[in-house]
């Protein structure tokens, strides 16, 4: 409980600095991250293509220490992170299709981020037209996706692994199923990504 509370605090203490949160609709082919570094001050500047934006910052253990939504795609925000203990930890810029993770490292006096290693994650795209269920995913790494159907009732209606591709896809009618609410359920490298599908 101690530890919770003195994380709690950390948490208040660190993001504590908004410069602006801009609302933007115009489509931008770019995405653009700057990063300015002054010490343990950070300035972070998005001019994001890809729809309303969460970011998170978690530890090395996964712990989320940070999480902001903002709507638009642009926002320029300040961080002081002279109270986050020396370590490494991971900042995620969230979007609609993709997720990018940028390491970063917390010595006594500076913040240090990898951009060189930073990952793209893609998220799996669904659409549902027809009584057909179309599921899509970019695995550059050729990660699986793993599918699952469920009913109100919680049974397995179906189950799928996906891997060993690039491209994942798959099309599932729902044509035969009773109309009412399904719960479709997508998971790839240990994230999870659930969408209501409502059949007339």
């Amino acid at each position: 409980m101690k530890n919770l509370i003195k994380r709690s605090l950390l948490i208040a203490a660190i993001f504590t600095l908004p410069i602006s949160n801009a609302m933007s609709n115009e489509p931008n082919p770019n995405s653009n991250i700057i990063i300015i570094v002054n010490g343990k001050l950070i300035d972070l500047t998005l001019d994001y293509a890809d729809g309303d934006i969460e970011v998170n910052v978690q530890d090395s253990f996964g712990f989320v220490l940070y999480r902001e939504k903002y709507t638009g795609a642009s926002l320029s925000r300040k961080f002081d992170l002279t109270l986050l203990p020396n370590g490494n930890y991971f900042l995620e810029i969230n979007g609609q299709t993709k997720i990018e993770i940028i390491p970063f490292t917390v010595t006594s006096n500076n913040v240090d981020f990898e951009k060189e290693k930073v990952t793209i994650f893609f998220k799996p795209i669904v659409r549902f037209k027809d009584d057909v269920v179309y599921i899509s995913k970019l695995a550059l790494e050729k990660e699986a996706l793993n599918i699952k159907v469920y009913d109100t009732n919680f049974n397995l209606l179906y189950s799928e692994n996906l891997k060993n591709n690039i491209n994942l896809g798959r099309k599932l009618s729902f044509s035969k199923l009773e109309p009412g609410n399904y719960m479709l359920v997508l998971k790839s490298e240990g994230r999870v990504f659930e969408k209501t599908i409502k059949k007339i």
